[in-house]
């Protein structure tokens, strides 16, 4: 408590927290998702095994299935304030996402690992539509896969629209490059996935084995 205090207290703190929470027009950083697709739950259940259904929109950790059980690190320090739990090889490509994003910020002369923070990771639970219609899709959050991001003190951000959070714009085109998917495509601004075709190379590669 008393370190983040100090955090709270820091100008140079507080100016990097107002500066990526700035809104941006998303029609600058177009296109997203190039050549990469959201994963698809037919793709997810073959190559990760389903979970014990039915699920509901609250997180049951328990009814994971076998393969992600086997394939998730717990609490695993991404970044300074990133902590998540999720499947090896995607925690493995998230962490090099995200420091490659943070190197190019601080060239930049910004820092936004200081001020990246996560709503989590593995998250067992059905999918929560942005419109608030009721789903009974599996959420791709619930094979470790899909990550909500937000900045330190403040919500994560739903369905922005036409303008999105100066972090998120940040990050877009290193996850397009490493083949995440971006919830913009599906007005979920916080939220990145693992694409269809980057589960299908791990599952051919032999990297979804325990």
């Amino acid at each position: 408590m008393a370190k983040r205090s100090r955090l709270s207290s820091d100008p140079k703190f507080l100016d990097e927290i107002k500066h990526y929470n700035e809104m941006v027009d998303l029609h600058d950083h177009l296109p997203i998702n190039v050549d990469v697709q959201s994963a698809q739950e037919n793709t997810m259940i073959s190559a990760l095994g389903s979970p014990k259904l039915p699920l509901t929109t609250v997180d049951q950790p328990e009814r994971a299935s076998e393969l992600v059980k086997a394939l998730s690190r717990s609490s695993v320090k991404v970044c300074a304030h990133v902590v998540v739990t999720g499947i090896k090889p995607a925690l493995e490509s998230l962490n090099g996402i995200l420091q490659e994003a943070f190197r190019s910020e601080k060239t930049a002369g910004h820092d936004l690992e200081s001020v990246l923070g996560t709503e989590g990771m593995l998250n067992v639970r059905y999918r929560k539509p942005t419109s608030g219609k009721p789903s009974t899709k599996i959420s791709n959050h619930a094979w470790g896969t899909a990550i909500d991001f937000k900045i330190l003190g403040h919500s994560a951000p739903g369905n922005t629209g036409g303008k999105i959070p100066r972090f998120v714009a940040s990050l877009l085109p290193f996850f397009n490059k490493a083949e995440w998917y971006s919830g913009i495509g599906f007005n979920d601004t916080m939220h990145f996935e693992v694409s269809d075709g980057l589960i299908r190379k791990w599952a051919k590669g032999g990297l979804l084995k325990p």
